[in-house]
This record gives structure tokens, sequence and C-alpha cells, in this order.
């Protein structure tokens, strides 16, 4: 630093307590700041060694453009040191205009106390008061030492109100919030005799704050904000860090605790066409690394950007529970591997357009007994998001080429498929599968063909295809509480949307010896709890026997045909169906059935068992008798059951019929009996046992 003191005394005056006064000027030149002006005023002697001061500062090159410059302060000369009292410093018309901080050529005064020392030129202002335009009143303190080429040091102690101020400007619904914290604020300015160099840093603890509507909330979050740069090239720094706390926004949880953040952002100062280059590195713990540069144009009136971004973990088990499992309550999910993800964008602030390719790498999926196992992937993809940066559809975008996506392994219960891989695009206007390898399937096999999803990402998606299925063996893949003995084939187009299912096309095959067509395939609501699906079955000469052996309820004899349709699933258990099942016409044999399943099918008829003494006699006897017919006919509605006999005789409901010499027959005594099918689940239960 260069200064230089010249004293006039064009005219001297003194009190009338003897005091005296001197006219005074002092040369300021900073050559590396670019800062050279004057210093000038009248210096009133008071008493002993205390003066007064009054002039203004006459600038003649820097960064400051403004009206007058005025300062006062009383000065103290005692002990060697400059001590300053009722300091006033007053900026009027400051050039600049920053509508981000309510500023439009605003007047700015600085009042407080400090201490100068001559000889080494530091300086300690405290108490400080600061006041700039419309904005909170700042209280801080001002130091600076010659050491290290120079360094000066402003430390606020009241940032939150302008913090308030300036985001409230930006965001007017952020006035709204409730919030608290502590705050701290320093402003720097190093080696100001040869290179100088500005910083910024903003240190926070204690951040609670939650959003009006309550999707984004807060908490204990503790860290720091950071700019620097220097004054001759300006190229700002920018670092952020997130030390702990917590983060929620709508279903997006983080524990910033377990995952602190670190960020550093550079850039230039945009350049008369509102020009600026960004260059961006994010180091998130267990959450993955970002790189990115960007480039922004023209950022005062119609913000453009360009760029690229790469993301990169070695573990995704965290970022996949943090981003997918409880933002979309997928209980039981769990994934892990190593993903990353390179792409170059571009666009403004109401679209946006994604172009690059995602690696999977040894990946797992897996929920209950459903694993897909090493997965491996290279994916392209093509997208285009709106201005809340969430995917839409765009006629505009490109095609995007096919990548592969292949599984060591796949498993869900009994089902197992190794070494499958397939093509797959993907883009927001659609994701395109191509052909895919035939599943070995228990003893049959599985195609799938023409799969495609239309938007995607929107909630007017669609996903068609074909399913063909060849000679399956089910009884591998049904449920231990209904053994189904049989094969399946068939074909199937379907047509899935957000809020229904449908289908064209029939399964078939045979179940049990009979003949099995399924059609009327359907689902409403299939990703609500509330979802109801279901179907026609229909099956011709079912062999009685094997069945109702799987089912436990009793040895039957003979063949029955069976039509169930109209079938409602909904929270995992029929809504409504109707049921006819009656022995197969014409097969010229009567049929064998138990005293059990007679039991049986007595307590789900009627609502009662077999009783009496003349049950007690047969039963010493006879374990099983013959039939001539068996037929009911079942309905559910609403939560309420009927049941009805399809053997009518003289006016009399049958269940079962006997032969004409030796049987024994099950009436349906009260035909029009309702109950509710709660009430039908316990009579099973209790004589079936599940």
């Amino acid at each position: 630093m260069i200064m230089l003191l010249i004293f006039s005394i064009p005219q001297s005056s003194f009190s009338k307590e003897g005091g005296f006064g001197l006219n005074w000027q002092f040369a300021v030149d900073l050559p590396q700041a670019g800062v050279v002006g004057v210093l000038k005023g009248y210096i009133e002697h008071l008493k002993g060694s205390k003066f007064k001061f009054n002039g203004e500062y006459l600038n003649r090159k820097g960064p400051i453009n403004s009206g007058p410059i005025k300062l006062s302060t009383n000065f103290d000369l005692d002990s060697g040191l400059l001590r300053l009292n009722s300091f006033n410093l007053t900026i009027n018309n400051l050039k600049t205009d920053l509508p981000q901080l309510g500023l439009s050529n605003p007047d700015l005064s600085i009042t407080g106390k400090g201490i100068l020392d001559p000889v080494s030129v530091a300086a300690d202002f405290k108490d400080l008061q600061i006041k700039a335009g419309n904005l909170p009143d700042l209280t801080g303190r001002l130091t600076y030492t010659p050491a290290r080429d120079g360094s000066c040091l402003l430390e606020i102690s009241n940032p939150l109100p302008l913090l308030e101020q300036i985001v409230e400007i930006n965001f007017p619904d952020f006035e709204k919030w409730d919030k608290e914290g502590n705050f701290s604020l320093k402003i720097a300015l190093r080696k100001i005799n040869s290179a100088p160099e500005a910083s910024l840093k903003l240190d926070f603890s204690e951040i609670s704050a939650a959003s009006a509507d309550g999707l984004a909330l807060v908490d204990s979050v503790v860290g720091n904000i950071e700019a620097t740069s220097l004054l001759n090239n300006p190229q700002p720094t920018l670092n952020i860090t997130f030390q702990s706390g917590e983060a929620l926004y709508d279903t997006f949880y983080v524990n910033i605790t377990k995952h602190p953040l670190n960020a550093e952002i550079k850039s230039t100062l945009p350049d008369k066409f509102g020009k600026i280059k960004l260059k961006t590195h994010i180091d998130w713990k267990g959450m993955g690394n970002i790189k990115a540069d960007a480039q922004l144009k023209d950022i005062f009136h119609s913000p453009a950007f360009s760029g690229n971004v790469e993301y990169k973990t070695d573990e995704l088990s965290a970022p996949f529970k943090a981003f997918a499992i409880d933002p979309f309550s997928l209980e039981g999910l769990s994934g892990n591997g190593k993903f990353a993800l390179r792409c170059a964008f571009n666009g403004t602030k109401p679209k946006t357009h994604l172009r690059g390719e995602m690696d999977f790498e040894n990946c797992t999926v897996s929920k209950d007994e459903t694993v897909f196992k090493g997965i491996n992937a290279d994916l392209p993809f093509v997208l285009s998001l709106n201005e809340k940066l969430l995917p839409q559809a765009d006629d505009t975008l490109p095609y995007s080429p096919a990548g592969i996506i292949s599984f060591d392994e796949i498993k869900s219960g009994q089902l197992e498929i190794k070494d499958f891989a397939f093509p797959i695009s993907v883009s927001s206007n659609s994701i395109e599968f191509g052909t895919v390898p035939t599943i070995n399937l228990e003893g049959g096999t599985l195609n799938l063909s023409d799969l495609k999803i239309r938007h995607p990402f929107n909630d007017d998606f669609a996903l068609n295809g074909k399913i063909v299925t060849n000679d399956i063996n089910l009884l591998p893949l049904s449920p231990q509480s209904l053994p189904i003995d049989g094969q399946l084939s068939g074909d199937l187009k379907f047509w899935l949307l957000k809020d229904h299912l449908s289908t064209s096309g029939k399964l078939y095959g045979n179940v049990y010896g009979g003949e099995m067509t399924i059609d009327e395939i359907f689902a409403e609501n299939p990703f609500e709890d509330s979802r109801q699906y279901g179907a026609d079955f229909n099956v011709k000469h079912l062999d009685l026997e094997p069945l109702s052996k799987a089912l436990d309820i009793g040895r039957i004899t003979g063949r029955m045909d069976l039509d169930l349709n109209e079938l409602v699933i909904a929270y995992e258990q029929p809504a409504s169906f109707h049921l006819v099942a009656r022995t197969t016409p014409g097969s010229g044999k009567s049929g064998d059935i138990s005293l059990k399943a007679v039991n049986t099918l007595s307590v789900i008829g009627t609502g009662s068992g077999l009783t009496g003494a003349g049950v007690g006699v047969f039963s010493q006897f006879f374990k099983e008798f013959g039939y001539a017919g068996l037929g009911l006919e079942c309905t559910l509605n609403d939560d309420i059951f009927k049941i009805r006999g399809l053997i009518r005789d003289d006016g009399i409901e049958y269940i079962i019929k006997r032969p004409p010499l030796f049987g024994i027959n099950v009436i349906n005594s009260n035909p029009e009996n309702l109950i509710s099918f709660s009430d039908m689940l316990k009579r099973l239960k209790r004589v079936i046992g599940n």
C-alpha cells in the first residue's frame, strides 16, 4: 500500500477554548485494487488529544460509482493510537442495481467506533451499524492488518433478517415458512497490496424450517457456504457444506448426519451477453459423486443452458432407498451394486433435453421371495424435462438407440431364470423392448413380445404387449392351500394403464383332467390398495377325485363342469362372482362321495353338518355313498352370498341327489337364504381348516 499524507493550511482558526483547526487531505493509492482517490476535510481540535474530523472522499478511480461520500468522526491521539468515536460514513446514491437484493442506487451508511495504528496502519472497528437502502440493519466488526500483503475482515453478527429478505424477494412464498437458526457472516479481502482476493463465508447451525404447505422440512441443519474470487480476474468459487441435520421434501428424505455433502462450484462472471461458465463437483457421502460443467446464456432476460453431467456411486443401496424405495412406499424392496450416469443437457426453464447413458454393474434388486441378481446394463436414454425437472412426453425428442440389459438370475418362488438378456430403448416418449428370449418355465415356455410403454413417466402411460404360453405345469406355481394340477397354454394381448388393465385372447389347458379356458382378464386401479381384478374361468369334465383329495374335503368321484364368471377380487378376497358347478351330463355313470365330503357340502349349503341318530348308524357301516348328480349355483355380490341346488325334483331342490336304490341326499331346504360372505368363509374353515 502506498499512502501519501499531505497537510495544507490555507487558513487557520482558533476556538474560544484555545483549540485550533486545519484543512487536511489524504491521498489513497491502491494500484493492485485499482483504487485512486483523495480523502479531504477539516480537522478541529477539541481538547487535549481529542479532535473532530468532517470531510469527504473524492473517488478518481475504482469500483465505486456514487454520489458524495462523506466521513465524520471524533478521534483521540492518546497512547500513539488513533481512537475513533462517533464514526459515520455515508455514501449517497451508490450506483448499483441488484434486484435480487432489492437494491437500486441505495444510500449506504456505516456508524461505529474503532482504533487505528498510524505506524502499522492496522485497524479495528467495532459495534458497526450498517444500513443499505431498504435492507435490514446489520451489526458487525471490521478489522484490517497489513500482514500478508494486507487483509480486511468484516464480521456480521445478525445476518438472518437480511438473508430472509433476500430469499423472500426471490422466492415470495418463503415469507410464509416457519424458520429459525443461528447464522454468522464474514466478508474478507486478502492480499490487498498484491493480488486482492475477496471471500464471503456464511456459517449456519440449528437451522429448522417448514414450508406453509408442509412439503418441505429441514431440521437441525449445520453447515457453511463460502465464496471466494480474485478481484483482478474475477472467477468466483463457491463451496457448500452440509455437515448434519435432516431434510424432507414431499416423500424424499435424507439424513444429512449420515450422508454429509460437500459441493464446489467454479464460475465466471457474466459478460455483456449474460454468459456464464460453471464447473461443479459434489461429494455426497454414501450417495455418490457428481461432476458437471455448464454454460448459461442471456441470464438476465431469457436464460438458456447447456453442459454435461456425470453421476457415479460404488454402492447403490443408500440412493436407491432415498430416491426410490422411501418416496414411493416400496416397503420390502432393496437394491445394491454400482451405478453410473453420463449425459449432455441443454434447454431453457420450460424444457430441458437430456441425452446420455446409464450403466448398471453387478446390481441386485429383491423383494420378499423375488430376486433379480447380477444386473448389468448399458442403457442409452433421451429425456425431456418440464420446468419442475420431471420427465414429459415431447414430440421434438430424437429417437433413443437401444441398449442391453442382462440378468444372471431371476428367481421368484419356484420360478428360476438364468442368463437372461434383451435390448431396450428408453426415452420420455416410450420405452421399447427388443426381442425377449423365450423363458423356459416348469416344463413349458413363456414368450413376451411387442412390449412397449408409451409416455412411461407420465400419468397417461400405457404398457401393451403380447404373452404366449405353452404347456406350463401349474402345480409347482400354485399355492399349497390350493394346488392346481394341470398345464396352461394360450396367448393374450394386454393394455395396462394407470387405472385399468384390459386383455384380449384367452388362456387354455387342462386342470385335473378337465379342459380349462380363462378369458376376460382385467384389473381396475391396479396400483392402488383398492385395486380390483378378475377373470372368467370355465372347466369341462373336471375329474373330481384328485381335486377333492388335493382340497382335503373328502373323496368325490365323477366329472363336473364348472363355470366361474364375473369373478372380482378386491383387497385380496372375492368381492363378487357367479359360480355354476354340476356333474357332467351324459356321462352315464353315477359317482361316489364320502361321508366327509357330504358333510362338507352340507355345511356350505345349509350351514350345518349331518346330524341325527341315523347318521351315526350310517357312519358305522358306510364311509362312501353313490350319488346320481351333484349341482350347485353360488353368487356373491356386495358381501351377500347365496347358494342354490341345481337338481330339482317334485319341488325339492337338491345339491346332491342319490341314485334310485341307495345313497344320500343333500337338500337345500332354504333356497332363499342369504348369508354374508365372511360367514360362508367361516363355514369353509370349519370343515376344511384352511
